[in-house]
């Protein structure tokens, strides 16, 4: 994959970017470079003359100097798919808080397909700032040598161009690797997700980050990696359990048209990736049920006699779509919008932490989330469940996403692709994350995060990540891979988002009196 020798095969499936850039046609483009390969095929190599040349004209090619047009600038974070409603969320971040609190300084610019829709956005958003000249890029996923410039020009790439399971982002991303660019993205899309972890061992190999579903629920992740440091320091033990119940409160502004895009893609027939989106070890993770002899338990699939590790019946998507009472902590739950993703997510993050620093939260740890129910809620949420039926998600407003649907339809707060509520409108919102965690003996540790609504949140996350990886690089533990949150930015993001503004707490759950936006 990384040869830079002149001869290196191309027959060999490779990544997505050096697929469109290392291809007969795009050699054809460089025309000398073309001649000179036909020079030496005539002669067999003999020519040294026509040797010479290749050499320089190659590279020329690896470099990407005979068609960049980059200006040699280098900006610490650059911003892409910037002209919608997520971009206006990032600029809304950096104007009132990430500009405005800033830890260190830091260079920033814009991209987008239509360099005049993002132009049109960042004058409305930073008019009469010292950023109202903010820099602005064209790029695009089917012109490679933008995204070549593009990616030259930034220390870390943040991409906002959602759908993601609808894009080519995969491009981007690979394009990040091979040019030493970390990538951040808010996408929370288990098909997306899938995609783009094909491209881990290459991007441990380049020491590149690659950090996807950097968004609201990313508290989730992180806090499970609080309380299992915090078992495995005060008791020197694994983490056994842990539980999130993610509520929130305040006013239910709207659904953005990214939003609404997404549920529909992701609610999308896919018979291609069906069994892999049900399996709740998609993204990684461990699965350590074994028989008497010592051996895993699992399934044989009819008709392949295809082998996989069976799941503990824990470990199944189905133990979070009841509504139950966890009287251990006197909480009566309910599933949870986000929980299926959230999961595996944590999943992926306790195999990183094993497969990168032989170091695991927990080789048996089980991982669940839920809806934290209002009391008020809780009689209404057990008459509807209907016996072994899956019941209602819930989302972060207290009330069920059926709900929440019909009351953004019924008073036309559904927004139209690339808007979405205004910030004002969610002045009252927040969003909570509570956990605990137990070690095989017994041991708890709790914890819990308070932040804003779940659109600023994603923002929040994306951004404090971005500057975590770009200024905290030499104090994270990995440099390079798909990861998650939690291994990318580790304490170093933690503190940055506290810092922030977010609420954070250890050692016991955020009394009723603080649950309220920061």
């Amino acid at each position: 994959r990384r040869s830079s020798g002149a001869m290196a095969s191309f027959e060999e499936t490779i990544p997505p970017f050096q697929g469109r850039y290392f291809s007969a046609d795009m050699m054809s483009k460089y025309e000398p470079l073309a001649d000179a390969i036909k020079k030496v095929e005539t002669s067999d190599g003999r020519d040294e003359g026509a040797l010479a040349a290749f050499e320089d004209h190659w590279a020329k090619f690896m470099d990407f100097s005979w068609c960049s047009q980059w200006d040699g600038r280098k900006y610490d974070i650059l911003f892409y798919g910037m002209s919608g409603y997520t971009g206006h969320l990032m600029m809304q971040y950096l104007k009132r808080n990430a500009l405005k609190k800033m830890k260190e300084e830091f260079t920033f610019a814009f991209a987008g397909r239509s360099a005049n829709k993002v132009v049109e956005l960042r004058d409305r958003e930073f008019a009469g700032t010292e950023w109202a000249d903010a820099a602005v890029l064209t790029a695009s996923f089917d012109d490679v040598v933008s995204i070549i410039d593009m990616v030259k020009s930034a220390h870390v790439i943040v991409n906002c161009a959602g759908p993601y399971m609808l894009t080519e982002g995969e491009v981007l991303i690979d394009a990040c690797i091979w040019c030493k660019t970390d990538y951040v993205d808010i996408s929370a899309e288990i098909p997306w997700s899938l995609r783009i972890k094909e491209l881990h061992r290459y991007a441990v190999e380049a020491g590149v980050a690659v950090v996807p579903s950097c968004t609201g629920t990313a508290y989730a992740d992180l806090g499970v990696m609080m309380l299992a440091e915090k078992l495995r320091d005060d008791y020197g033990e694994e983490t056994r359990s842990a539980t999130c119940y993610c509520t929130g409160g305040g006013t239910a502004a709207g659904a953005s048209g990214g939003t609404l895009r997404t549920r529909a893609a992701l609610d999308a027939p896919d018979r291609s990736n069906e069994q892999l989106r049900a399996d709740p070890f998609s993204l990684g993770g461990f699965i350590p049920r074994v028989d008497r002899n010592g051996f895993k338990v699992v399934d044989v699939q009819p008709g392949t006699g295809i082998v996989t590790a069976r799941a503990r019946d824990e470990d199944r998507d189905a133990t979070m779509t009841r509504v139950s009472e966890d009287r251990k902590m006197g909480v009566w739950r309910a599933p949870y919008v986000h929980a299926f993703f959230d999961s595996r997510t944590v999943r992926r993050s306790n195999m990183l932490q094993a497969d990168l620093g032989n170091r695991p939260w927990g080789m048996a740890l089980n991982f669940t989330e839920y809806a934290m129910l209002p009391p008020e809620q809780v009689a209404m949420a057990r008459r509807d469940a209907k016996g072994d039926e899956p019941a209602k998600s819930w989302g972060q407003y207290g009330m069920s996403l059926e709900e929440e649907e019909s009351l953004y339809k019924s008073t036309g707060r559904e927004f139209r692709d690339g808007a979405g509520p205004a910030l004002e409108d969610m002045g009252d919102t927040w969003s909570g994350f509570f956990l605990y965690a137990e070690s095989a003996s017994g041991n708890q540790a709790q914890c819990s995060f308070i932040g804003s609504d779940g659109y600023y949140e994603a923002a929040r996350v994306a951004i404090e990540t971005a500057r975590t990886l770009r200024f905290d690089r030499k104090k994270l533990p990995f440099k390079g891979g798909v990861l998650t949150p939690s291994t990318a930015g580790a304490r170093c993001l933690v503190g940055r988002l506290i810092d922030s503004g977010v609420r954070f707490k250890m050692g016991s759950w955020h009394d009723r009196s603080d649950r309220a936006p920061p």
